[in-house]
């Protein structure tokens, strides 16, 4: 699955720019309530495919080949362009729920982030100039375009992003991989949180967003 998506980096990198040129892509906590506490510098964008299960056809039009990765595989309940308008710093944060993996497939990452300037430690100073990592307990890596990071969610973890330009990861949640009853609990869970009522108001929001470009999405 991974690699799928890591083997279609310059595909996914062109509908990107389409979106960043043509689509006024919301605050992250603008579409998902709840989200202020990690955006109250307004720098983490959003462009959304999947949401807890459903899917946003009417992104999927603008993005035919980013939406038809995504749409491949149905381990993936969470899918998105997350774009971080640096300089950005996501605080310390854990997600409530331990039944999916994190992935980022890194797409588009600025001048100055390179592995040199990684911190090798929660105690080193993840502050210091330069620095563009996620650092999760006490484990700390950057974003290198085309080579995917995976990560456990409901540990803690921030977003460091010490420098100027854009940060953007196609932003995958995948289904962990369970003992057979665990994994029965764990399907069933994921597949009924389409139902759940908040994302109904995110599907919306989204598509307020993306119908605002006034784009002819049958011509795409």
């Amino acid at each position: 699955l991974v690699q799928d998506f890591e083997n279609h980096i310059g595909e996914m990198r062109a509908e990107l720019e389409y979106i960043m040129k043509h689509v006024p892509t919301p605050q992250f906590d603008k579409v998902v309530p709840g989200q202020g506490p990690l955006n109250r510098d307004q720098a983490w964008t959003v462009f959304q495919f999947r949401v807890y299960n459903r899917d946003l056809e009417f992104n999927h039009k603008l993005c035919p080949i980013t939406a038809g990765l995504v749409t491949k595989y149905s381990d993936i309940s969470y899918a998105m362009f997350s774009i971080l308008h640096g300089p950005k710093h996501i605080p310390p944060h854990q997600g409530l729920y331990s039944g999916v993996l994190r992935v980022h497939v890194p797409i588009k990452v600025p001048g100055g982030c390179s592995s040199t300037a990684v911190a090798k430690s929660s105690s080193s100073p993840p502050s210091m100039a330069g620095a563009c990592h996620i650092r999760v307990k006490n484990e700390t890596r950057t974003w290198e375009e085309g080579k995917a990071l995976v990560f456990d969610d409901s540990l803690e973890h921030e977003v460091f992003l010490n420098v100027k330009g854009e940060r953007v990861v196609l932003f995958l949640d995948i289904r962990r991989p369970l003992p057979f009853l665990e994994d029965l609990s764990n399907r069933l869970f994921l597949w009924y949180s389409r139902y759940i009522g908040v994302v109904g108001f995110v599907v919306e929001e989204a598509k307020r967003y993306t119908m605002a470009a006034g784009i002819n999405q049958s011509s795409q």
